[in-house]
């Protein structure tokens, strides 16, 4: 494969270090792509790196870890990031220092720590220990802080956050009118001010739910049912990240309603909303008053969140309506909110019946009722501390996003998103000078656009390949699945389902998914969820158990299996297959 792209900028040399790469850590070696390849399945740019990921992100994750009690500050370097790392653009987590949690987290083990990021596969060494891993006063100190933690007294203040999140999106002031270095003054008062605590506390939640699921796993260990901790983990109720889902059914069924929004509708979603703004009809109105509720509500979220130029709902209005147009074919009894109360009602049947085969032992009984009494307190709050977290990301990235389309319209760019090709560092000299820039930020574009071309390494142990023998991404996989076939992955919602299966790459494909198919991707993360609403079931090749296709689909009741590796390669369009989301398996029919 060509390593050097000839553009208008020269040549571009992709072995190098990507712009913002930094060394990965000699003492802490072993990173992985499982969970952060969901949340970010494209290389950093420079701007969200130096922003929100990077430096920014690894203070406030140590912030986490030590207020938990699991490291000491000097722990870390307090030049490079450790927890993360950046590979050719390519954001990866440290399991070194997930596995030291895990000795030093009561009730875990590094064998915990694997289990959660790579399932039942041994993808890497095993845990070699070193002087100080087990020192007994961080599991003290863990100790206390899981006390308060089950007294009620963890990371607290979320409602006050979701009032804080919304007063910001309030006082957005009016983009277009303002000057260059009001946008650059908005960008940075978001970041530095309520973006930072709230971010702190999501990090800290983390923690927090990996506690709660563990100890739910430990107290189910006496009955030696591995089905169990998924199906109690299910309609639990209040999942931010779910709400959405609700809010576009209610909109599917005002367009089946009507037959002029069906009409509308089935002239395609591209110039659909203009096309409505143009007539003069009741139920064309309501859609369009509640379309625009939705939008300044959810209008944040979408696909890779944590990044400065994202599709958002707000940004790209054709995606959710997409979505829309997907659902409107679902009968009424597809609607998810009863699903959802119906996986709740069995979860509450579920936990009677543990409660009464753990009566003979008290103790049991006990720590059984305090894991679930967690879980139900913590799983919903960790899903609103990201939705606030991401409701004021979305407010600076506005006023990036704005300072970036001056600039494309002026040519300096070539297009709005060429914004996060520019380090946070640079944004001053930008402001000042953007002719300079437009050398710079083409080069980095058609560097990024081949490093988006390519498939990462899954885990990487001291020294990571070379980048010139990493595959494609769209590489077909040798092993396509036949009839009879079993892939495993991980359970993350119960129930079973058949039907044809329909891969997709991108949620914006959601026209392709017809009702009673399987929707099977490689990753998912908010801006696809909507979609599982028009799914008989979920396959996604990378994600554990608290990943956001698993959360997400626990809430809605949509049989899931996530973790099947090479999924979305191994799997073609129109393979029937049967979903076992209690079992974590997919069977090829």
């Amino acid at each position: 494969m060509s390593h050097l792209i000839v553009e208008e900028a020269g040549m571009v040399d992709i072995t190098r270090p990507w712009v913002v790469d930094t060394p990965l850590s000699a003492k802490y070696p072993i990173y992985t792509r499982s969970n952060v390849a969901e949340v970010t399945p494209t290389p950093a740019t420079p701007l969200m790196w130096t922003s929100i990921g990077g430096l920014p992100g690894e203070r406030e994750w140590r912030h986490a870890l030590v207020e938990f009690g699991a490291f000491d500050l000097d722990e870390f370097d307090p030049d490079r990031i450790e927890i993360q790392g950046l590979i050719h653009g390519y954001i990866y987590l440290n399991v070194s220092i997930q596995r030291i949690f895990g000795v030093r987290m009561p009730g875990a083990t590094p064998d915990l720590i694997d289990q959660t990021y790579f399932g039942n596969r041994q993808v890497v060494r095993p845990y070699e220990p070193r002087p100080g891993d087990d020192d007994p006063r961080f599991t003290e100190r863990i100790g206390a802080s899981i006390g308060k933690l089950v007294q009620g007294d963890g990371a607290a203040g979320f409602e006050d956050d979701v009032a804080t999140a919304a007063r910001v999106r309030a006082e957005r002031p009016d983009l277009r009118a303002a000057s260059e270095q009001e946008l650059l003054a908005r960008f940075n008062d978001v970041l530095e001010g309520p973006y930072r605590p709230v971010v702190g506390k999501h990090y800290a939640l983390i923690y927090e739910s990996s506690v709660a699921t563990g100890m739910l796993a430990q107290a189910l260990a006496p009955l030696e049912d591995k089905t169990l901790e998924v199906r109690l983990i299910s309609g639990l109720g209040g999942v931010d990240s779910a709400t959405p889902s609700y809010a576009l059914w209610d909109l599917s069924r005002l367009v089946t309603a009507s037959a002029t929004l069906t009409a509308e509708f089935d002239s395609g979603v591209p110039g659909l909303l203009d096309r409505l703004r143009k007539l003069d009809a009741p139920d064309v109105r309501e859609f369009l008053d509640r379309f625009a509720r939705f939008q300044r509500e959810y209008g944040s979220r979408g696909t890779e969140e944590w990044e400065i130029c994202p599709p958002t709902w707000e940004t790209h209005p054709g995606l959710p309506l997409a979505m829309v147009d997907r659902m409107r074919f679902q009968p009424d009894d597809a609607d998810p909110k009863p699903r959802a109360r119906k996986l709740a009602e069995e979860r509450v049947a579920l936990e009677k019946e543990v409660r009464a085969r753990l009566s003979g032992s008290p103790e049991a009984l006990g720590a059984f009722d305090t894991a679930s009494r967690l879980v139900a307190r913590i799983m919903p709050t960790r899903e609103r501390s990201k939705t606030n977290a991401v409701r004021m990301l979305h407010e600076a990235r506005m006023a990036a996003q704005e300072l970036g389309r001056r600039y494309a319209e002026a040519g300096h760019f070539a297009r709005l998103d060429d914004i996060s090709m520019v380090r946070r560092d640079e944004l001053d000299a930008l402001v000042a000078g953007p002719a300079s820039f437009a050398p710079v930020v083409a080069e980095r574009r058609a560097w990024y656009e081949r490093l988006c071309e390519l498939d990462p390494p899954f885990i990487v142990d001291g020294t990571p390949p070379p980048v010139e023998t990493w595959p494609e991404a769209k590489e077909p996989a040798v092993d396509v699945a036949r009839s009879g076939d079993v892939l495993t992955g991980l359970a993350a919602c119960p129930g079973r389902v058949t039907g044809p299966a329909r891969v997709l790459h991108d949620p914006a494909d959601a026209a392709e998914l017809q009702p009673g198919e399987i929707l099977v991707a490689r990753v998912t993360d908010p801006g696809w969820t909507p979609l599982f609403v028009s799914a008989a079931g979920v396959v996604v090749s990378v994600g554990a158990t608290l990943s956001h296709a698993a959360i997400v689909s626990r809430e809605l009741g949509i049989p899931c299996v996530v973790g099947v590796r090479h999924a979305s390669k191994r799997i073609k369009d129109g393979m029937v297959l049967t979903v076992d989301g209690t079992a974590g398996v997919v069977t090829v029919e």
